[in-house]
């Protein structure tokens, strides 16, 4: 017994220190902690959507409206946080913003439906509430990442085309100002596309997901529109997109963005849409920047969402 026991501690103690990614992102996850506890011009976990949570990041002593920015992370469907992410809050509030960063339900505890359910309402909160902690609520924007990206633009149009979420009919946002979609995935069409962004180690977990997605009516934000005539659409509801796609990422096809692009003009010709492509970065380039704090990929996401 003995014996088994020290072999299997062995064989942890290998497994963990020859992942150099798992080491680093035990580091980065304990960075990420102590930057959000340290945070000073924030709300932390503000209720929505019953028992979800958000954390509001604006300056206290500010007398003017300042535009907004809700923030959504990644973390293909199943992990990622606001806490991770505090550093974009941090971010947008040195630079003249009022942050919104909630949380939402991740698999396996929800589908699709139930993060359309919470992205849905965490934007209506922020209309609805907004003001009271110095944001303006007719200047609101949207930035997301990866998996965000991907549940933003689904969140998005099934409320503008009038869709059906939880048997619940979404209605559309008021007006927002900008949305910036950074690596994210919109077309499920094709199976290794969504194992190729979990990657190998993760197979079981890819197996599970995949019944969800492909159980669940409308998870493709480019298939919703493939059926809409063209040029029936006078607008999305948005003043502007930007979509961010890196030359490195071997996670998301740059095909998943330009597709989605291209539907998006076919029914709306009038759209605005920048494409801002970075060579040399990989899929989680910029976001591990921002969280570690790192002037260039700072400077590049505020490049994008000002």
């Amino acid at each position: 017994m003995k014996t088994f026991l020290i072999q299997t501690l062995l064989i942890l103690s290998t497994l963990l220190f020859c992942n150099a990614g798992f080491i680093q992102e035990l580091k980065d996850d304990k960075r990420d902690i102590e930057n959000y506890l340290n945070v000073q011009h924030i709300e932390r976990d503000i209720q929505y959507n019953g028992d979800r949570a958000l954390d509001v990041y604006y300056d206290q002593e500010s007398t003017e409206l300042k535009p907004v920015y809700i923030f959504l992370y990644g973390g293909a469907w199943h992990s990622g946080s606001k806490v991770k992410f505090t550093n974009f809050g941090s971010l947008l509030d040195k630079n003249g913003y009022v942050a919104v960063l909630p949380d939402y339900i991740l698999f396996p505890y929800g589908g699709f439906e139930d993060m359309v359910d919470d992205i849905y309402h965490a934007i209506r909160w922020t209309f609805e509430n907004i003001e009271r902690y110095g944001g303006d609520p007719n200047r609101i924007s949207i930035s997301a990442y990866s998996a965000g990206s991907h549940l933003t633009a689904l969140t998005l149009l099934k409320s503008l085309l009038g869709y059906t979420n939880k048997k619940i009919d979404l209605e559309p946002f008021p007006q927002l100002e900008k949305v910036v979609l950074l690596n994210g995935p919109y077309d499920f069409d094709d199976y290794s596309n969504v194992a190729k962004f979990f990657g190998k180690e993760n197979n079981s977990l890819i197996e599970r997901l995949v019944k969800i997605i492909f159980k669940t009516p409308n998870v493709s934000p480019t298939d919703l529109l493939r059926p809409i005539p063209d040029d029936s659409l006078d607008s999305f509801g948005v003043k502007k997109f930007v979509f961010f796609y890196t030359s490195e990422d071997n996670q998301v096809k740059e095909s998943s963005a330009l597709n989605f692009m291209k539907q998006m003009k076919r029914v709306c010709p009038t759209v605005e849409i920048d494409y801002v492509y970075k060579e040399g970065y990989e899929h989680t380039t910029l976001t591990r920047g921002v969280r570690a704090g790192t002037e260039e990929q700072e400077n590049l996401y505020l490049s994008l969402i000002n």
